[in-house]
């Protein structure tokens, strides 16, 4: 893909998983650690539904019994039981919420109950006794702390309360309650409605393609973001993205950096199971540039990121929706024993340069070819000797002359 057309991607593939990052210009170019434990009440008697609020040293019959109400105070709180709850009060009893209201007598206790199960129905309560002190024969004071969630994976309030217990025909009531504000909740735990994002997920926009990883940081106070942006099969670009709560503000906030250079900020705000990012930021290549992004969950599995009002230099750019799906896990016994990379060959030693050829020896000078000795003078040929004269023929002999 050409500069140009990367350039016009504008982190749109990129952005959908940072939630606020529509300005960065770009140019081609472990196992996630658990979530930390949510911290606990720092009390000396823990009590939770089926809890046991037996103290570490022996207590009267009183202290036991007006501790057994604590747990089933707690007990009947979870299972949004609001005529159990009700029960344990006095007929004439008062509650004083943290925010100055007065709700009296058991009735109104039990609908006021009922309408806070109504709001939260998912929430659940742990108490945790600092101190109870049983006064003469019939009253006795407990003070301790409350952490209540109203759903799993959200951002749990704390309370500190007091409560007059009066003893009346050999039983133990509650006859007068006092909530007040507690400990501020952690930064870990102004992160949890974000818990979700932790794993492996990926966008597949066929030519471009962004897998994004997210994990909490080692002491659980920030959520890191790791973007991988590949174009036709070619690594582009690098995004790093860190979430945190910001106490200053009391929002939570982002950082984001990437591999070209270019940064940006996004201030969130939650809208029910949505998120609303107001971003602003710098591009690698100096333009400043401004977005509005939405996360709305599909799910555990999935969501949609939509991002409007994008102003990159001065000017409005259309609006981008992607959707984004996690990645399912390895096989197991891929998990457990992923293949081990192949280790790259070595380089073929270089071969010695050949030596030089030695110098041929020169070939010695010829000796001069010996003079050829004059040749012999011929001898003279003989004469020849006359031949010698025939012999005359013998005359014939006479024929015999018959008688």
């Amino acid at each position: 893909m050409s500069c140009k057309r990367l350039r016009a991607c504008n982190w749109i593939a990129v952005a959908f998983a940072l939630a606020a990052a529509p300005w960065a210009a770009a140019q081609p170019p472990a196992q996630p650690p658990a979530q930390p434990p949510a911290p606990q009440l720092p009390a000396a008697e823990h009590v939770e539904s089926g809890g046991d609020a037996a103290a570490a040293t022996p207590r009267s019959a009183d202290e036991e019994a007006i501790l057994a109400n604590v747990e089933a105070f707690v007990k009947a709180y979870n299972a949004h039981d609001a005529a159990a709850l009700a029960a344990l009060f006095s007929p004439e009893a008062q509650i004083i919420t943290e925010a100055g209201d007065t709700v009296e007598g058991r009735e109104a206790i039990e609908q006021n109950f009922r309408e806070v199960f109504a709001d939260a129905p998912q929430t659940q309560l742990e108490v945790a006794v600092d101190s109870l002190h049983v006064i003469g024969q019939d009253v006795a004071v407990e003070v301790g702390a409350v952490r209540e969630l109203s759903a799993p994976q959200e951002t749990p309030e704390y309370g500190r309360y007091t409560v007059l217990h009066l003893k009346r025909d050999g039983r133990w009531w509650m006859a007068a309650a006092r909530d007040t504000a507690g400990e501020p909740p952690t930064h870990h735990e102004h992160l949890l409605p974000l818990a979700w994002l932790v794993g492996e997920w990926v966008d597949d926009g066929g030519s471009t393609v962004v897998r994004t990883s997210c994990r909490w940081s080692e002491n659980g106070n920030y959520l890191l973001q790791t973007m991988a942006v590949q174009l036709a099969g070619q690594d582009a670009m690098r995004v790093e993205q860190r979430i945190g709560w910001d106490p200053l503000t009391q929002q939570i906030r982002s950082w984001i950096f990437d591999s070209e250079g270019g940064f940006a900020e996004g201030h969130w705000l939650r809208l029910g199971d949505s998120w609303l990012i107001k971003s602003t930021g710098v591009r690698a290549d100096g333009l400043s540039a401004a977005a509005t992004s939405e996360i709305v969950p599909t799910g555990t599995d999935g969501y949609v990121w939509r991002v409007h009002d994008r102003v990159v230099g001065g000017e409005l750019q259309p609006p981008v929706e992607v959707k984004v799906v996690r990645e399912p896990p390895l096989p197991a016994a891929l998990a457990q024993n992923p293949p081990a990379p192949e280790a790259p060959a070595a380089p073929a030693a270089p071969e010695a340069p050949a030596a030089p050829e030695a110098p041929a020896a020169p070939a010695a000078p010829e000796a001069p070819a010996a003079p050829e000795a004059p040749a012999a003078p011929a001898a003279p040929e003989a004469p020849e000797a006359p031949a010698a004269p025939a012999a005359p023929e013998a005359p014939n002999a006479p024929k015999a002359v018959n008688e």
